[in-house]
């Protein structure tokens, strides 16, 4: 491998991961604005429809016309099916988005209020079950809102396109969901099959969370997005080698059990330490592989882990820093 590595690719802000692994801006959540004026872009021809939510409810979506996205990586596939006019609100986690800029707030995505949202005055809500906390999810409900409920990705890669078709079908643009499916299926089959032609070693990847703002620094490991993306590039999860559940503390120890060849991070989480210098601080970190050689890889946080319609581009840019000499 190449000494000094860093590969730090694209820029963006906050991403969410499942099972644990939640991106938390450290921005203030906007108040929410008065209900924007209902839009003129054209009504989705696709409804009534009634889906089947993740939560294995049955959910009638009859009006699309007021989305409420309440997670960033949802919010970005309603936004990629072309339907950003009809978007009344967002939750924090979708702020890095460009659609999302001039979207009021409504809190993030893992302590929302009931309250905001309804003021909006959405015909539906989306979001995956990171999306809370559960009572407020209720109490939406309770509202007579339809709250369509979608898997993360948490369980791999191979549930992105389904969790797109979903989406559109819900909002009424089953074509357009299944057009954008396709094609990210497409990419992610691509990227990886570009790791298994790099050949047999797969070199350790161990992916931290941080957030320099609350003193939050964690690797992952099991059941996590970032387990499942570092094995769709080729790589062997470091965290997961390691015995790690889900998330647990940086400490010396765990890094030097987990011995990665590479450090993943979220470009906000590594900006939220100081850069690659802040990093080598955290304990442990100096002292692996990855420290000694600074070889960090550092990407956009819903590409990365956001499981839309980036992700065969993700998984792409990662085959490539993981195989660089």
């Amino acid at each position: 491998m190449k000494r000094g590595l860093i590969a730090l690719l694209a820029a963006g802000t906050v991403a969410l991961a499942g099972c644990g692994n939640t991106t938390e801006s450290s921005a203030e959540a906007a108040p929410a604005a008065s209900a924007p004026a209902a839009s003129t872009a054209p009504a989705a021809q696709g409804l009534p429809v009634t889906v089947r939510s993740a939560d294995g409810s049955s959910v009638e979506v009859k009006d699309a016309s007021k989305i409420i996205p309440l997670t960033g990586d949802v919010a970005e596939i309603v936004f990629a099916l072309g339907l950003a006019d009809h978007v009344v609100g967002v939750d924090l986690s979708a702020a890095g988005l460009p659609e999302a800029r001039q979207k009021p707030q409504v809190g993030y995505q893992r302590a929302l209020a009931a309250e905001g949202i309804l003021s909006l005055k959405p015909t539906v809500l989306l979001g995956t079950e990171e999306a809370g906390p559960p009572p407020v999810i209720e109490q939406l409900k309770a509202a007579g809102i339809p709250v369509v409920m979608v898997p993360s990705g948490s369980g791999g890669v191979d549930e992105v396109p389904a969790k797109i078709e979903l989406i559109g079908k819900a909002l009424g643009v089953p074509d357009k969901g299944a057009e954008l499916a396709a094609k990210a299926k497409s990419e992610i089959d691509a990227a990886r099959a570009k790791a298994a032609a790099a050949g047999a070693e797969r070199p350790r990847v161990a992916f931290l969370y941080l957030r320099g703002q609350s003193n939050t620094y964690q690797i992952g490991g099991t059941g996590t997005r970032a387990d499942a993306m570092i094995a769709a590039a080729g790589g062997e999860d470091a965290g997961t080698g390691a015995g790690v559940q889900g998330f647990k503390p940086v400490t010396a120890e765990a890094m030097v059990k987990a011995a990665p060849d590479h450090i993943l991070v979220m470009k906000a989480g590594l900006e939220s330490v100081g850069g690659v210098d802040g990093l080598l601080k955290l304990p442990g970190v100096a002292e692996t592989p990855a420290g000694r050689n600074k070889r960090i890889v550092s990407l956009d946080d819903l590409e990365l882990l956001g499981m839309g319609p980036r992700t065969g581009q993700a998984i792409d840019k990662l085959v490539t820093a993981f195989q660089a000499k």
